[in-house]
């Protein structure tokens, strides 16, 4: 999700090196198994919903768990999804994750049966973000209730770099001040990347999820999604949210709608547990074939308790972009 910045080379050439780069490493990963981040299809497309509705992830950022949708295709017993953009930030579970000049975003998925399996990657255009999920979950359904739980790998090499250079900075100054140093060393230990204002990421996370919620409601999709962190205990996060998927046009144009409440319990901060983050959004699609669609929508984050302590405000954000499925 990261484009680099290079002394004397053009910002605009990097940014279309790095599309390139990931283009390559979706074309790689369709041919072994076009895998699905755990909660990243993209969150208005109707190739993996339920009965029309959609069935999405926790995040904030646009990655999103959804159900699958066999209901047409009755005969079929696998399926195949690209989904390629652009965000203007990448938000995750309320932390703005790449500021300015927002990220390139490519997610490349496969259902066979009701397992699905996903990859999704991201590089920043214009700073450093640089991150990777694969994916794997398992889809059940009992009458209108839907249940999936699943595991990501979660690897983000921007802060093993970030990481290169704090440490780089530490030695250089070791000894320079030595009861700063003291009074620091409590902060941050044992993570392998760098903090925001006390939020920190690891270069590796293993993560454990489920999501639960009901398509009992026309148009409108009800859920919850609890996340584990593995490798920062305690690290999870609660979430409720909403969405719904409103036709205006025929089956052609619709509208995605969503508003969700996030609750920290240690994956942002270990200072506070308890509120995180009020979220809502829109998002517009327009199936322009039975493969193609298009997509594009706006999104606001609140920063409440857990994120005000970690420095983080509000955030709003637009993205837009292309999915196909097959």
């Amino acid at each position: 999700m990261k484009a680099f910045r290079v002394a004397g080379h053009n910002p605009i050439a990097l940014m279309y090196s790095k599309i390139f780069a990931s283009a390559v490493a979706v074309c790689f990963c369709l041919s072994p198994l076009h895998a699905h981040g755990p909660g990243h299809f993209h969150t208005g497309d109707d190739e993996e919903d339920h009965s029309g509705h959609v069935h999405e992830e926790v995040s904030a950022s646009g990655k999103s768990f959804k159900s699958l949708d066999h209901s047409h295709e009755s005969s079929r017993w696998w399926g195949a999804s690209l989904s390629t953009g652009w965000e203007s930030r990448h938000v995750h579970y309320g932390v703005d994750e790449t500021g300015n000049y927002g990220a390139y975003t490519t997610e490349v998925s496969l259902w066979v049966k009701n397992f699905i399996f996903s990859v999704w990657s991201g590089f920043g255009t214009g700073n450093d973000f640089e991150e990777w999920n694969f994916t794997a979950a398992y889809n059940l359904e009992v009458g209108s209730v839907f249940f999936i739980p699943g595991y990501t790998f979660r690897y983000i090499p921007s802060e093993e770099d970030s990481h290169g250079e704090e440490g780089e900075e530490e030695h250089h100054d070791e000894g320079h001040d030595e009861d700063h140093h003291d009074d620091d060393q409590g902060h941050e230990v044992g993570h392998s990347g760098h903090s925001h204002a006390g939020h920190s990421h690891n270069v590796y996370n293993n993560e454990l999820f489920f999501v639960l919620g009901t398509t009992a409601i026309p148009y409108v999709t009800p859920s919850m999604a609890f996340v584990w962190n593995l490798n920062d205990t305690p690290g999870a996060f609660l979430e409720f949210r909403v969405e719904g998927d409103i036709p205006v046009y025929k089956d052609v144009v619709s509208l995605q709608p969503y508003a969700l409440l996030g609750l920290n319990f240690g994956y942002n901060t270990n200072d506070y547990y308890g509120w995180n983050n009020f979220q809502f959004g829109i998002e517009a699609t327009w199936k322009v074939n039975r493969i193609v669609s298009l997509f594009a929508g706006v999104n606001y984050s609140i920063a409440m308790t857990a994120l005000s302590d970690i420095d983080q405000g509000n955030v709003v954000w637009a993205n837009t972009g292309v999915s196909l499925k097959y």
